[in-house]
């Protein structure tokens, strides 16, 4: 079956080259296997900050543990002060995140299901989920980051909202039983530059788009 994740299909979406549309999902199905995921040692600090009371020693203990002096290769060594950066970078924006409504941070389930549009599987996976309380209503919300210092593969404006629609969607199918998905709360961050964007009140007609972009990559899938 056709899988994407989720801020490549935010890409797909955004990207008028057909070139860059092909390459997209080309690599989604021929995935280097070299290829390791950067700043995984940002979600556990950040989870911890966020659930500890926002006490930023948290992360600048995490940051100067990742910026001692450490045995390893080259890649491993590059990662941790790429994550180190970011981290600092995500104390800048930390403050903006919700927090006025006792709202209860969890780090987001690394096999999280996945959404299925179109015949094809969109790996969503929400790094961290927010649950609240609000007049007398349980609501959930979620948040995706975006690590990537290169401003050429940036999300843009409208790449982050798909990505917040998708979290929404993701949690009307997949979010704890008498809880609703809050649009304000479906939160992606695009670390380095700052930006926080969250879902539209209205998802219908971004949803429509998805499902023309999933659409696409299960037409590409079968010829590539």
């Amino acid at each position: 079956m056709a899988k994407i994740s989720v801020n490549k299909l935010a890409e797909l979406l955004v990207t008028s080259n057909p070139s860059r549309r092909r390459k997209i999902v080309q690599d989604q199905k021929y995935p280097s296997t070299s290829v390791v995921a950067r700043y995984r040692l940002a979600q556990a600090p950040i989870a911890a900050f966020l659930r500890g009371g926002r006490d930023p020693q948290v992360i600048n203990t995490a940051i100067a543990t990742l910026r001692a002096p450490f045995d390893g290769t080259e890649w491993t060594l590059d990662d941790r002060w790429n994550t180190a950066d970011a981290l600092e970078r995500f104390l800048e924006v930390a403050d903006s995140l919700p927090s006025s409504k006792d709202e209860k941070y969890t780090q987001g389930d690394t096999s999280a299901p996945k959404l299925n549009i179109a015949g094809v599987d969109v790996s969503v996976r929400p790094d961290l989920l927010i649950k609240f309380t609000n007049r007398g209503a349980e609501y959930t919300g979620a948040v995706k980051f975006h690590f990537i210092k290169n401003p050429d593969s940036a999300l843009t404006h409208a790449g982050s909202e798909y990505v917040s629609v998708l979290m929404h969607r993701w949690l009307e199918e997949f979010g704890p039983d008498g809880s609703k998905p809050s649009h304000a709360h479906c939160i992606c961050i695009d670390v380095f530059r700052g930006s926080m964007v969250t879902a539209p009140k209205s998802t219908t007609r971004r949803m429509t788009e998805v499902t023309a972009a999933c659409e696409e990559v299960a037409a590409r899938w079968q010829v590539l």
